[in-house]
């Protein structure tokens, strides 16, 4: 913490600032908030691994083409490194995780998956900025199983999209009923967008087979995902190709949860990780079956 205050005084921020540390989930990067000055707004200062600093560029990057189309992501205020660690300077969003509103009000589920499902299409109409857009990467990302799926992958179209690749209730802010930030973006990529939306299903099933904590109503969640998926066909359009985008996001899912797996305290068991390789493996016959 006394680099990250020397850093911020050089920054011109004041020496007596009181940082108070947040909840980053099963992200890798160290979350701070404080307030500059008494009566100002919060900050945020989102802090990467060592020598991670590809990565922070890239949310900065995505982060910056999403405010520039007027979405609801946070602002990069100023970038930075100590220890060989980069850092970024973000606004604070006002509002609470979808999760949260999930689970104060169950009964509101659908409604809240839709206006997650319309912002997150409204995100795909963004061409990804340069510095995401390394061709076929976003493939990459599912792994060696999905060998047998590469030509139909390679095939699709709108693969220069923004991608989150991490949305869910948890990285999604919300307030009165709206979005109002869309927040952890360390997994972002340009590809096709719905993939994006494929890897949001296979979260939401992580959760459903019961081996990912959560205490949302699996109820909740099933109308919750009904709503995500409609918003996202209203202001996107429907997935031409079903098949082929849950093989991916279930694809990516597992090869995520197998790395959360192994670090201490997950809630992600190997068992959950196995019961979920299963469920990949069929949707890949599934999807090389339909051609």
């Amino acid at each position: 913490m006394d680099a990250l205050r020397t850093w911020l005084a050089q920054e011109g921020y004041p020496g007596t600032l009181e940082l108070q540390p947040m909840n980053r989930g099963l992200g890798s990067t160290e979350l701070w908030s404080f307030r500059p000055d008494p009566g100002e707004s919060k900050l945020v200062v989102r802090i990467f691994p060592h020598g991670a600093f590809r990565g922070a560029e890239r949310e900065a990057l995505a982060m910056d083409a999403a405010a520039g189309h007027a979405l609801p992501v946070p602002d990069v205020v100023a970038r930075g490194a100590i220890d060989n660690r980069p850092l970024l300077v973000t606004s604070f969003v006002q509002g609470v995780p979808g999760a949260h509103a999930l689970i104060a009000n169950p009964d509101q589920a659908y409604a809240i998956g839709r206006a997650m499902g319309e912002t997150l299409g409204h995100l795909h109409d963004v061409v990804a900025p340069e510095g995401l857009s390394a061709t076929g990467a976003w493939i990459e990302r599912g792994g060696p199983s999905l060998a047998p799926l590469r030509d139909a992958f390679t095939a699709l179209p709108d693969q220069d999209r923004l991608l989150h690749l991490d949305y869910h209730p948890l990285n999604v802010l919300m307030l009165d009923g709206r979005v109002t930030g869309v927040i952890d973006w360390e997994n972002t990529l340009a590809g096709p967008p719905h993939m994006d939306l494929a890897r949001s299903q296979a979260i939401l099933r992580a959760i459903a087979i019961g081996h990912v904590e959560s205490p949302v109503p699996l109820d909740a969640i099933a109308v919750f995902e009904r709503g995500l998926v409609e918003g996202h066909a209203a202001t996107y359009g429907p997935d031409p190709h079903p098949a082929l985008s849950s093989a991916w996001g279930l694809a990516m899912t597992v090869d995520d949860l197998e790395r959360q797996a192994h670090k201490p305290g997950s809630p992600v068991s190997p068992d959950a990780v196995a019961r979920l390789t299963a469920e990949r493996d069929a949707a890949i016959e599934a999807a090389r079956a339909g051609g």
